[in-house]
């Protein structure tokens, strides 16, 4: 093979990798083809000079998004000033046929003014779609980090799951999850630490509407990759805990535990707190605590306090509802619930409590009430009517018992009535 021939053989083994390949002569406005097809043939004959030959083959052969950039890359008039410092130029864009494509400018010799240049056209498809999948790839990650980060910085607990391989990976962990760990003799697969946390962890109320969004197929089905929900549960001391559960992946979810008692009592206060009594309203009774299971409801009220307001004065009345709310609220536990029902009228919630315990409790309030003392007004004497139902079921399925109970008393005055519930 001669030198001639050999060379040919090169130039035809590098038009290979390019769409096409032109050498351009800016001086005399002339294009020779080295490579080339008939759809760029049909466009560089439209124009009536090399610019706008150029011009129509790239934008006919490029989308919209990528017109005008193309279109400022293959100006010529610009060209020596762009390879002044450099021999090659480059500019991606999105083909119509071919995808994602690169237009290249390469210098020829040293002539100066610059002359021959040679144009490229290159399909980069292959690479574009790599880069795009390792950048996509790269934005998962970093999301998923931020997860973890907002996550470490906002929760005392966090447990990354494996659905896979059921494996538990323990990021933070705090007291309450350790002492159940300590509960579980081998390392505990997820499910098998969800059901303990559960059982020493959760109110009982709260047990099922956990177990529901940490279930796998729960989590599958309702929360995206990349998207996370929040859950409020009380612990079993009645505290206010937030579940953060977030999905990184496929497979993978962190569940992040904070403690917010503080945070959303201060929240209820607001909402929730009867200002005068400083005991739940009746919106909480509407909102919160109607649809709550609850071993005995009471309603409470006191003997004859039309009387006192008519005869001492309103400023009488709120002081002697404010005495009252403090005797009933020091004779509950924290998982109880005292709510200023209306007017003179209270409403209890006992969870779990026994008949003979609640008699004894509610006894205890009334001799308690008896012995009120208004500073401002030691002629007034109180006495509060009791009316409750013990069993089993929601409050307010039990609040028509305690209600017809009330009423029994009511009749006597200073007195406790007890009914069971049937449901």
């Amino acid at each position: 093979m001669n030198t001639a021939e050999f060379f040919t053989a090169i130039t035809y083994a590098a038009t290979e990798l390019y769409i096409s390949m032109h050498v351009l002569d800016l001086e005399n406005q002339t294009a020779f083809p080295i490579k080339t097809n008939q759809f760029i043939d049909k466009f560089m004959k439209c124009g009536t000079t090399l610019q706008e030959s150029l011009t129509n083959i790239m934008v006919n052969l490029a989308c919209p998004e990528s017109v005008e950039t193309i279109k400022n890359f293959t100006t010529l008039s610009t060209l020596p000033e762009r390879l002044k410092n450099t021999n090659v130029i480059s500019e991606i864009f999105h083909g119509k046929i071919h995808g994602w494509s690169k237009a290249i400018f390469v210098r020829i010799g040293n002539e100066k003014p610059l002359r021959r240049v040679l144009y490229l056209v290159e399909n980069v498809n292959a690479q574009m779609t790599k880069l795009e999948q390792e950048k996509e790839l790269l934005e998962q990650n970093r999301k998923q980090q931020n997860m973890i980060n907002a996550l470490m910085n906002g929760f005392t607990s966090v447990i990354g799951v494996d659905f896979v391989t059921e494996k538990v990976e323990y990021l933070r962990t705090s007291s309450r999850i350790k002492n159940a760990l300590s509960l579980i003799k081998e390392q505990p697969t997820f499910k098998a630490l969800v059901e303990q946390l559960i059982n020493t962890s959760v109110l009982e109320e709260d047990r099922d509407s956990i177990r529901e969004v940490t279930d796998e197929s729960y989590i599958k089905e309702y929360l995206p990759v990349g998207n996370s929900l929040s859950k409020i549960f009380h612990n079993e001391l009645g505290q206010y805990v937030e579940m953060k559960v977030v999905r990184t992946g496929e497979e993978t979810t962190l569940f992040g535990f904070a403690d917010k008692h503080n945070e959303i009592t201060e929240i209820n206060d607001k909402i929730y707190r009867d200002s005068l009594t400083q005991v739940m309203n009746r919106k909480y009774f509407d909102d919160k605590l109607s649809s709550r299971n609850s071993q005995a409801v009471v309603m409470a009220d006191i003997d004859f306090f039309k009387d006192v307001n008519d005869n001492f004065g309103h400023q009488c009345g709120d002081a002697a509802l404010t005495a009252v709310a403090s005797i009933l609220n020091s004779s509950v536990r924290n998982l109880d619930r005292i709510v200023r029902y209306g007017g003179d009228e209270f409403l209890i919630s006992f969870k779990g409590i026994s008949h003979e315990v609640l008699k004894i409790r509610l006894e205890q309030m009334r001799a308690k009430a008896e012995k009120i003392k208004l500073k401002d007004y030691p002629n007034v004497k109180l006495t509060m009517s009791f009316g409750g139902t013990f069993g089993d079921g929601t409050v307010s399925d039990m609040l028509s018992y305690a209600d017809k109970a009330l009423y029994v008393s009511k009749k006597k005055r200073n007195c406790v009535t007890l009914v069971p519930f049937e449901k």
